[in-house]
């Protein structure tokens, strides 16, 4: 009977790598998609207009969905937030980091982290595995840095850039 080879202990540092990337990765997701939505006074909430309301579901799972989300939090959730962060700028500060400034500082520390996984692993002579999830780290957090700071840069910067087109 042949036995089973031993399995090689993943590295910490790619485990930790893997997961601060996923959770950069969501957020940055959310602040792409969906956080304009509940920001009050909002560029991007203002330039879409009525646009920028959600839409009456068509489907049958879309209205079972919105009649929980009405008995869960006795609403629709994005008319709530959006009522929140417009009375509170403590709410509304808390929801811009969270969903802009968090993912950027959280996707870079998950690509570096990626990257020093896959040195210590690579330096580890067979100790440790985890290189797929260190570079997986590196991949996802680096995307989620990215996409955070162009919202940033179209959130914070962008308003105040001189307008070529109107002189």
């Amino acid at each position: 009977m042949a036995t089973s080879a031993a399995r090689v202990p993943i590295h910490l540092m790619s485990w930790t790598g893997i997961v601060t990337a996923v959770v950069a990765g969501v957020l940055a997701l959310y602040g792409s998609i969906h956080a304009e939505k509940h920001l009050a006074h909002s560029p991007l909430r203002e330039a879409r207009g009525s646009s920028g309301l959600p839409a009456k579901p068509e489907t049958a799972l879309g209205r079972q969905v919105v009649k929980a989300e009405a008995g869960v939090f006795g609403g629709d959730v994005d008319a709530k937030l959006l009522d929140l962060t417009g009375r509170s700028k403590v709410a509304n500060y808390s929801l811009q980091i969270v969903a802009f400034v968090l993912p950027f500082w959280l996707g870079l520390a998950a690509a570096l982290t990626g990257g020093w996984a896959m040195k210590q692993v690579q330096s580890s002579d067979g100790k440790y595995a985890g290189n797929t999830l260190a570079v997986f780290s590196m991949m996802v957090g680096g995307l989620a840095a990215v996409v955070a700071g162009c919202m940033m840069m179209s959130l914070y910067v962008w308003p105040h850039v001189p307008s070529l087109y109107t002189t």
